[in-house]
């Protein structure tokens, strides 16, 4: 839908949105710059900056930390020699953790993951990304440390809750400084590189699970903790030479050190100035203006930003994310499925959800995020009330076919749902504001996975609600509300700057029209790259949207 504006109304909003003190130039450079982004493919942007490239790769490797502890939680928790260590005998002499430990080790670990996103994007905007990172480093090695040396399952959750602050500082901090200097061609991927990251570490800990959980010492878990030391350096090594944040220290009025930070990552010393030009331009031209605070992010326009932030966030717990990464391998034992042929599935799943993380990786930039999660929250929705359907039969084919959906999640999760999520809420949010968006959109998923990770095991434990695989009802029920909250309020951002959606936002335009909306601001940077690359040429560059 083209965008129909009288040549009074674009002066009026000329007058109003235009930045006042950024000189004309500068401001022409900034848009011919936003074009130059536009003209760019998939594979060009690829190619051009290698250097940018790595640093987004530093920040997503900081990410397998989450995945790995995740997993681990649910592995340890199965592991025999775990069990008989820290566990109680039950009626027959067979160990087990108890349900209350069981929901504590999960639960506090999310609440504790919603303080550290929360101060993480508050200490971010008052000193930056890598002092933020770095203090985050710090606690998760000492964390691993007290999980690694726990005599007592008290001690291992009180570790487990250090762990977690800082895994919910990167969550936050790297999901957002990845948003801010991924190129737009490639936005989409790198940012859902995030949620690939995770299926990483989940895939070594499920690996490690398998070979480790047989020994009869207490190497069969602590393995699994020390493990989490290996990626921690790698990360640390990278973290301390990482450049800080280029959005940040221009909000910081610090322009020489945003120049100096943006030629690190462009190879083009050119690229390097247009994208200065262009980082004031958008800050300048938000709506948001002034300091950065929460309750700005529910003022305006940012309310129905944050709110669609909020939304596809927590559509991780509701999706039942959090049961099915704590409680993997209890629930196929919970099935009849044995101690080590358990472990063994969990591998296979594991591979599913880095082949749907992949498939998501390649096509996201292709075909847009909106398809993407509507068809990935119907896609989950029809998997499991199917699982609920199986699990509510009694015979050997029903529970093999139990066992089967319940594997496949790990798949249709990741290539929908679970990648497109990290796009949306890293996209959606104004420049200034996206730390502590993003803060706010983890803190309630976060919360949603803790009020699970305490009622969950009441639900499917035997003993209490037993309802093993007819939780997919539960959870199929939500995914289907969340189909059609999707197609109500979640936009396509696929190839918009972060002027572009200001604008929309600004404008209120309904999220079924994001994709073909021709905004001034394209108009603005068509003109302005014609002026620097094409005038006196018989060409020029047209507004198109597909």
């Amino acid at each position: 839908m083209a965008k129909a504006e009288s040549d009074e109304r674009v002066g009026h909003e000329e007058s109003a949105t235009q930045p006042t003190n950024i000189p004309h130039d500068d401001k022409l450079h900034g848009h011919a710059i936003q074009q130059q982004e536009h003209n760019r493919t998939y594979l060009q942007a690829l190619r051009t900056d290698p250097k940018l490239l790595f640093w987004i790769g530093v920040m997503l490797w900081t990410l397998i930390m989450r995945g790995f502890e995740n997993q681990s939680t649910g592995s340890v928790l199965s592991i025999p020699y775990f069990k008989r260590r820290f566990g109680e005998p039950d009626a027959t002499g067979a160990y087990f953790i108890s349900t209350q430990w069981q929901s504590a080790l999960s639960g506090g670990a999310n609440a504790a993951a919603i303080f550290g996103a929360c101060a993480a994007s508050y200490f971010a905007d008052m000193i930056g990304t890598k002092p933020v990172v770095l203090a985050a480093a710090a606690i998760n090695i000492a964390a691993i440390g007290v999980e690694f040396a726990s005599t007592s399952i008290a001690m291992y959750f009180g570790g487990k809750m250090m762990n977690f602050v800082a895994i919910g500082a990167f969550l936050n901090v790297c999901t957002a400084y990845v948003a801010d200097i991924s190129p737009l061609a490639i936005r989409a991927s790198v940012i859902g590189f995030c949620n690939l990251s995770q299926c990483i570490g989940p895939f070594v800990s499920a690996i490690m699970s398998n070979f480790t959980s047989q020994w009869d010492n207490d190497w069969s878990w602590k393995s699994l903790i020390c493990a989490q030391w290996g990626f921690a350096a790698v990360a640390l090594v990278g973290q301390i030479f990482m450049p800080e944040s280029p959005v940040f220290l221009v909000s910081k009025g610090k322009m020489s050190a945003a120049q100096a930070v943006l030629e690190r990552l462009y190879t083009d010393p050119r690229d390097a100035e247009g994208h200065l030009k262009r980082i004031q331009l958008t800050l300048e031209q938000a709506e948001t203006q002034r300091l950065s605070s929460y309750a700005e992010c529910f003022r305006g326009t940012n309310l129905r930003r944050t709110l669609i932030g909020i939304m596809v966030f927590a559509s991780e717990a509701m999706a039942g994310l959090g049961f099915v990464s704590n409680y993997g391998s209890l629930m196929y034992q919970y099935l009849g499925i044995g101690d080590a042929e358990s472990f063994r599935i969990q591998i296979g799943a594991q591979i599913l959800s880095i082949s749907g993380a992949t498939i998501a990786f390649i096509i996201s930039d292709l075909y847009g995020r909106r398809p993407m999660y509507l068809g990935g929250c119907i896609g989950l929705a029809g998997l499991l009330i199917c699982m609920g359907i199986s699990g509510s039969i009694n015979n050997s084919a029903a529970v093999t076919a139990s066992v089967g959906f319940y594997t496949m999640y790990n798949f249709f999760y990741n290539v929908g749902v679970g990648s497109t999520v990290y796009s949306l809420a890293g996209e959606i949010p104004t420049s200034i504001l996206r730390a502590k968006s993003l803060a706010i959109s983890i803190s309630v998923s976060s919360a949603a996975n803790t009020m699970w990770s305490f009622v969950a095991p009441y639900m499917f434990n035997p003993g209490y609600g037993n309802l093993k695989a007819k939780i997919g009802f539960v959870f199929g029920a939500f995914m289907i509300i969340w189909a059609v909250m999707a197609y109500l309020w979640v936009p396509e951002t696929r190839r918009r700057t972060y002027e572009e959606m200001d604008e929309l936002f600004r404008e209120h335009v309904p999220a079924r029209q994001f994709r073909h909306y021709v905004t001034v601001a394209e108009q603005r940077a068509a003109e302005a790259y014609n002026a620097e690359h094409v005038e006196g040429k018989d060409g020029v560059v047209q507004v198109e949207r597909v």
